[in-house]
């Protein structure tokens, strides 16, 4: 931001880089009521992951937006020829992962302060990993699995919960296509369905587990080396290799420790945010009966990639202790169902969580 030493401005980022927090501030500005004056930024933050703008637009109104990997972005709006017309105004916003506000009005008078409760926005905001804000889509723009690379470097994913829906557009795509094959292509589509299931829950497993620490949640980096680096290599001053490591990269130790974790194993996926962040998968809202089949579709899953996609029945090596269970379209049918519940469930867990300080 323009006109804020260096040394506020890290501070300002710091204390609002947080799942959810209130600012109050005053603007002054001899035009902010003038039709015939052009709009614009009025203030703008970055703040870890999180991106906050206030802006007056050419039509009179302020709009603030907030974004968040977790949230998305969200916006709120006050026309400005509701209020009574002042040089100097308060602005004061609100985010929670719930909702944003907005409030504006002449300081002193609270009875002429509008408040605005804030909707998904068509704009999106994103920050890359260089600090680059980026603008994604617009109203009458959609957009979707946007990627941006520096050289052979990414500086912008889709984010956890984008990658997940696009896993499910994909399956819902993949389920419209028909062959004159007959039960094969059952087979096979039933076998790509789970494999890009279980991709899908691998990568938004491990982008939300990183994404959390850009929304001011602080993970408990030493819990997470005890159960994730090997105890010769603990021993070995392991902390400052990963700092040096973090370093290199200019990443975070949590990404570098991330590098370690397989989470497309159910046991390490749950080890790693139970240890971080204190989320605990037999809590979040399914039965152990879900959480079980859950994992045998990750199984089945390997046994496709690693013995055939044309495999027939999936659990072959455990029948006859086991009915026999065969790649149909009502059991891709149950997995698309499962994951949907898991990940929906582990997203409202992430939200749900605070900083503390």
């Amino acid at each position: 931001m323009k006109n804020i030493p260096a040394a506020k401005l890290a501070e300002m980022q710091e204390a609002m880089c947080r799942p959810e927090g209130t600012l109050f501030f005053k603007f002054s500005s001899s035009d902010l009521f003038n039709p015939e004056s052009k709009g614009g930024k009025i203030w703008e933050v970055s703040a870890g992951e999180q991106f906050f703008l206030i802006e007056r637009t050419d039509a009179l109104t302020l709009q603030f937006y907030h974004s968040s990997p977790g949230t998305g972005t969200r916006v709120a709006t006050v026309d400005l020829n509701t209020l009574p017309q002042s040089e100097t105004i308060g602005i004061t916003i609100t985010w929670t992962p719930a909702e944003i506000t907005l409030y504006a009005g002449p300081i002193g008078h609270p009875s002429h302060v509008r408040p605005s409760k804030g909707s998904a926005s068509k704009k999106a905001f994103r920050i890359g990993q260089d600090l680059t804000v980026y603008q994604v889509g617009d109203e009458g723009v959609d957009v979707m699995g946007v990627s941006i690379y520096r050289g052979d470097e990414a500086n912008l994913l889709p984010t956890g919960l984008e990658a997940w829906r696009n896993t499910i557009q994909a399956v819902k795509v993949l389920g419209t296509g028909s062959s004159p094959e007959g039960f094969i292509f059952e087979v096979v589509c039933t076998n790509l369905t789970l494999s890009i299931l279980v991709t899908g829950f691998e990568a938004y497993a491990k982008t939300r587990f990183l994404e959390l620490e850009g929304e001011g949640i602080k993970p408990d980096l030493s819990a997470l080396v005890q159960v994730t680096i090997p105890r010769r290599e603990r021993e070995g001053g392991y902390e400052q290799i990963l700092q040096s490591e973090a370093n290199d990269e200019r990443k975070s130790v949590l990404s570098v420790v991330a590098k370690r974790i397989n989470f497309q194993n159910f046991q390490e996926c749950k080890r790693a945010y139970n240890k971080a962040y204190g989320i605990k998968f037999g809590e979040i809202g399914l039965d152990s009966g879900s959480l079980d089949s859950l994992q045998r579709f990750i199984r089945y899953r390997h046994r496709i990639v690693h013995v055939s996609p044309l495999i027939g029945m999936l659990n072959q090596s455990d029948v006859p202790n086991e009915d026999p269970v065969f790649s149909k379209r009502e059991l891709s049918q149950e997995a698309v169902t499962l994951f949907t519940r898991f990940v929906d469930k582990l997203h409202e867990a992430t939200l749900k969580l605070k900083r503390i300080d």
